[in-house]
């Protein structure tokens, strides 16, 4: 069975803030765990949102999430994807998909925020009018030696999206090595983002 850890444990709060409001229920979102490894993330949201796909490029990670998900008795609450992660978000915010993601989870520090691209112009060839389209909340993670490690890790992000994101919440989880910081930034997928002509071709 899949063990949380602090950091997993923090992932998913920061995700699911409904989570410790008591009442028990399921929040009305779903989520995308990006790069789900074996699942920690995954199973823990699963508990606390409608759906969850999960995703991993390595047949490996999936194999083992997979038995994870039947050890936790969640197979009809976690839908799981062997691929690469910009296809896997690209599939999830297609019109096929009915359960509507509002939390993604980018926990894949050494990377996670050059994927960022994909979210531009995920809504481009969407019929949807823009006010009625509910952005995602993503949460990424990754890593920054600067002196300023959060002013870093910010402008990486407005780099990668191609526009200044103003309201990022970041949190430093933990120091993996002198002067290293691992951090976490939380912001909503602003609409103009979404809606931006995509700059890549999705696969």
């Amino acid at each position: 069975m899949a063990t949380a850890d602090p950091v997993v444990g923090r992932a998913a709060a920061a995700a699911y803030p409904e989570v410790g409001s008591g009442d028990g229920g399921e929040s009305g979102g779903g989520g995308g765990d990006v790069f789900s490894g074996v699942g920690p993330i995954a199973i823990s949201a699963a508990r606390k949102v409608k759906y969850v796909y999960a995703n991993d490029l390595n047949p490996t990670a999936v194999e083992y999430l997979e038995r994870n998900i039947v050890l936790n008795k969640l197979e009809r609450k976690i839908e799981v994807f062997n691929m690469d992660a910009r296809r896997f978000i690209s599939s999830i915010y297609s019109s096929q998909h009915v359960h509507p993601v509002t939390q993604v989870v980018m926990n894949l520090p050494n990377d996670a925020a050059e994927f960022l691209d994909v979210f531009r112009g995920i809504s481009w060839n969407h019929q949807l009018a823009v006010p009625s389209c509910v952005m995602p909340n993503i949460h990424v993670y990754g890593f920054s030696k600067a002196e300023d490690p959060e002013y870093d890790f910010h402008e990486r992000i407005n780099l990668t999206l191609g526009e200044n994101v103003s309201d990022v919440e970041m949190h430093r989880v933990r120091l993996v090595a002198p002067g290293k910081w691992m951090l976490c930034a939380s912001f909503t997928l602003p609409v103009s983002v979404a809606f931006a002509k995509p700059n890549y071709i999705a696969c």
